[in-house]
């Protein structure tokens, strides 16, 4: 797939000055950002020193009860945090394999970072266009893995989740044959309403977590590695050894924390309103993926490949002031594929208003 990047540089001036945006929260200006922070912040908030101490500590602490977990750290990439968990459970089993869905973001997007610099074996499991199922893990040898990532919601599927008997089934499965069972919760916030669970009864069948404060919650950047005392006290001494102690992560805390109390009370209505948008879209005739969303965020595959989706993308928005989507993240039998997040700047409108829009510009 290939977007020219002129295309891709008037998009992003569109977003700009655009009167409606459909993908995520507003986006502020960097000095704006940094001004609501600082208007955000505590006299009793202080910096930490090297991740420990201060604002850092009582986030991770936040996190924690958040999730019914004994330990967290909070580092700058979830890219890191999955590694580092990986490689801890390996060291303490003995057993250097990963289970691996084949869209796990570790297959697709970090360059092999689990193989390469972390020394670990990759053994998928699935298939690339449905969601992980109990069946699809007992193909793995518990000999040879130490871990399973599941991932829920599902990012390269538009968000598809499995379904909670298949997680409770193969939790059972890891008990059973000493496997650690991990989640990528980057959208986990997400997740609450289909599994009708806290983040915590959901984080119950979990050895350990990862989750993002950026992606649905705004933040600057930063995740956090959630779990028990045995495995947050060696991924302090793994995340050191790679690069991702810095002095201080307090701006990137405070933004987390701030997204946190923004935005994690609405996800109900996003998932709500996720499911209106795309009934109608649905009923129009777009192409839905997954067919019926339950997460806050799904893909729409377009009539037209992707260079075409982004001139009729900018030229719309141009136009008429509206991004309807953002730029196509894939193409799949010449035909674009977009995926929607949804935030603020979705429920600023009524359905009804995406739809015409969407439908103008694509139909």
């Amino acid at each position: 797939m290939h977007i020219p990047d002129a295309l891709k540089s008037e998009f992003h001036s569109q977003l700009d000055t655009a009167s409606a945006v459909i993908h995520r929260h507003p986006q502020p200006t960097l000095k704006n950002e940094l001004v609501q922070l600082s208007e955000y912040a505590q006299e009793s908030d202080t910096r930490d020193s090297y991740g420990q101490g201060g604002i850092v500590s009582e986030f991770e602490e936040q996190i924690c009860e958040l999730f019914d977990k004994p330990s967290a750290l909070f580092l700058p990439t979830g890219t890191l945090a999955q590694c580092v968990a990986m490689k801890c459970y390996s060291e303490a089993s003995g057993k250097n394999g990963v289970g691996l869905h084949p869209t796990s973001h570790l297959r697709l997007h970090e360059h092999d970072a689990i193989q390469h610099l972390w020394g670990l074996s990759v053994h998928f499991m699935g298939e690339a266009q449905r969601s992980l199922t109990a069946v699809d893990i007992t193909t793995l040898n518990p000999e040879h893995v130490t871990a399973i990532i599941v991932e829920t919601p599902m990012r390269e599927i538009g968000g598809a989740m499995p379904s909670w008997d298949d997680l409770l089934t193969m939790r059972a499965w890891c008990s059973q044959h000493n496997v650690r069972m991990h989640l990528d919760g980057a959208r986990i916030w997400q997740a609450t309403e289909y599994y009708q669970r806290s983040l915590a009864q959901i984080a119950e069948l979990f050895d350990s977590i990862y989750v993002s404060f950026y992606k649905d919650l705004g933040g600057i950047f930063g995740a956090a590695l959630i779990g028990t005392d045995e495995l947050i006290k060696p991924a302090r001494v793994w995340s050191r050894r790679a690069g991702g102690n810095p002095i201080t992560l307090y701006p990137e805390a405070l933004s987390a924390r701030k997204g946190l109390e923004s935005y994690l009370p609405k996800m109900p209505d996003y998932v709500e309103f996720t499911k209106t948008l795309t009934d109608l879209l649905s009923s129009a005739g777009f192409e839905i993926i997954p067919p019926q969303p339950k997460a806050a965020m799904f893909h729409i595959r377009l009539p037209c490949n992707a260079t075409i989706a982004a001139e009729k993308l900018v030229d719309y928005a141009q136009q008429q002031g509206v991004i309807v989507l953002p730029l196509p993240r894939a193409e799949q039998d010449d035909k674009a594929i977009c995926e929607v997040s949804i935030g603020d700047r979705a429920l600023e409108q009524a359905p009804e208003f995406w739809i015409r829009h969407l439908s103008a510009c694509f139909l």
